[in-house]
């Protein structure tokens, strides 16, 4: 019998209906500062009905010993994508990000040699936002300042998302796969399965993903949404241990997330409240409707 020959790593991008996306990180991925036959990207394709595979065949016919593709057209879940890229992945190192995101040149550099010298199950790295213009827009500011703090993330509350995320193959064969079924938070379940089995999860600043803000409301709605009836399945299934759902949510607040080293005006901050307490709002009746109507 012929075996596989394993390799360091394997670089796993879930996609769906991104064309554009999917070129901006595949170009970034096959210039990494890595050996080139020391690891492996493995397009997950979950299903797109636009020119997305096209973009996937076209880097597979040009690097045909680096990039591969993996179609999951059955269950529609970014994580059933993930898991059937890590069934066909012959790397030790398992390293996710998405197809909205760009990778520093040294991401898998960092990320692979923080998790091997620090002997730890996963590593998260830092995930830092961009923006349409040179200042974000309030939407871009609203979205940026309050999630994907992966450091906070890490040390908090014991998971790293999976827009730059590396795990070590066997963690998966040791603790299973994502949740296919959940279409949110699924690497909020996934790293806390494995920390509270005391598997060690660290961060790493030097692994650097680039992701843009969400920039306007229909976008952050939507994203919005789905990660509250993602927070309600997490609920029913037992799993979340953070932001439960409370009624407090509607109490109105002064306060909003802001973004470091980004002064805004009295104005921005009166809207950004404003908004902060409207999607608190959002994510109470989501969360509710979706517990009781369902």
């Amino acid at each position: 019998m012929i075996y596989p020959r394993l390799i360091k790593a394997s670089v796993i991008i879930p996609v769906y209906n991104n064309a554009e996306g999917l070129e901006k990180v595949l170009s970034s991925l096959v210039e990494q500062d890595f050996p080139k036959d020391e690891y492996e990207i493995i397009v997950a394709d979950n299903g797109s009905t636009d020119n997305t595979l096209d973009v996937a065949i076209k880097y597979r016919k040009y690097y045909p010993q680096l990039v591969q593709y993996v179609i999951e057209d059955k269950i529609q879940s970014s994580y059933a994508a993930r898991n059937k890229g890590i069934d066909q992945a012959k790397g030790d190192l398992l390293a996710f990000t998405d197809s909205d995101c760009i990778p520093e040149v040294n991401w898998l550099y960092q990320g692979y040699n923080s998790l091997i010298h620090k002997g730890v199950s996963m590593v998260a790295g830092r995930i830092e936002f961009t923006f349409t213009n040179s200042k974000p827009n309030i939407w871009e500011y609203f979205d940026a300042a309050g999630k994907l703090n992966q450091k906070s993330y890490v040390e908090n509350a014991g998971f790293g998302a999976t827009a730059n995320l590396f795990v070590r193959k066997k963690m998966f064969d040791k603790y299973g796969l994502f949740l296919s079924e959940l279409i949110s938070g699924g690497d909020y379940e996934f790293g806390r399965r494995l920390t509270k089995s005391r598997e060690i999860l660290q961060y790493c600043r030097g692994a650097l993903v680039y992701h843009p803000a969400r920039s306007t409301f229909r976008d952050k709605l939507l994203k919005s949404k789905r990660i509250a009836i993602g927070q309600s399945i997490l609920a029913e299934m037992d799993l979340l241990e953070h932001s439960q759902l409370s009624w407090r949510q509607l109490i109105p607040t002064k306060n909003y997330a802001s973004l470091s080293n980004n002064n805004i005006g009295l104005l921005k901050k009166i809207l950004l409240v404003l908004i902060n307490n409207l999607y608190s709002c959002l994510n109470f009746f989501w969360r509710y409707t979706y517990r009781y109507t369902k």
